[in-house]
């Protein structure tokens, strides 16, 4: 997994120097912590499944390229885990109490979605000597690389691909030919991971890190 990993940040890198004509203007590594959770909806019944979320370790390379005044253009790749735990066993609708719901409590399960996250991104930021604060946002594709659940009732079907956005926020530190920084970013999901209703799944997740950016 290491080694695609790597192949593929090495495809971006090239891709993005053809496309601009220029070898990246800065490139390093980041890594910290992961919130992921997931919306469950039975659209069906309308209703919306209450999740915990799970915490992992997150980690990603990143280049930047096309850089401007204050513009430019910032291509991550990570691994990341997404998924969500919940308790909820099965759910009963009552029709002839105004479609009253119960939700039935059962053992904690989890259910985890293993993907390469790839996220092409425009980058503003402001010079302020040693501080550089910045904004990120752009699309982003997860591939999926694996799909585990302890649950009772797993899943059957799923996509092995999601669609979403990024969007970031961070604050660097400038000291010579490196800069450390801090960062947070916002991933939710555009598409769902089910194929089909009535039960849409997304991903949604929160990630917290530290890097250090070089030239």
């Amino acid at each position: 997994m290491k080694k695609t990993f790597c192949i593929i940040f090495l495809i971006g890198m090239t891709v993005t120097n053809l496309v601009y004509g220029q070898f990246p203007a800065s490139y390093g590594v980041k890594a910290g912590l992961s919130i992921a959770n997931q919306s469950w909806k039975f659209t069906n019944l309308d209703y919306t499944l209450e999740t915990d979320p799970l915490y992992s370790a997150s980690v990603a390379l990143f280049m930047e390229a096309f850089k401007g005044e204050h513009f430019s253009f910032q291509f991550d790749a990570a691994y990341e885990l997404k998924g969500s735990s919940t308790s909820v066993q099965s759910i009963t609708v009552q029709h002839f109490n105004n479609d009253q719901i119960t939700v039935n409590a059962g053992a904690l399960s989890t259910s985890s979605f293993k993907y390469l996250s790839f996220s092409p991104m425009a980058r503003y930021r402001f010079d302020l000597e040693n501080l550089v604060p910045y904004f990120l946002l752009g699309p982003r594709i997860d591939m999926l690389l694996s799909y585990t659940s302890d649950s009772e009732n797993p899943l059957e079907s799923w996509r092995g691909y999601a669609v979403g956005l990024t969007i970031g926020a961070g604050m660097e530190y400038s000291f010579g030919q490196f800069n450390l920084f801090t960062e947070i970013q916002y991933q939710p999901d555009l598409s769902p991971l089910t194929n089909h209703e009535p039960l849409l799944i997304n991903n949604n997740m929160l990630v917290i890190t530290l890097g250090v950016r070089t030239w």
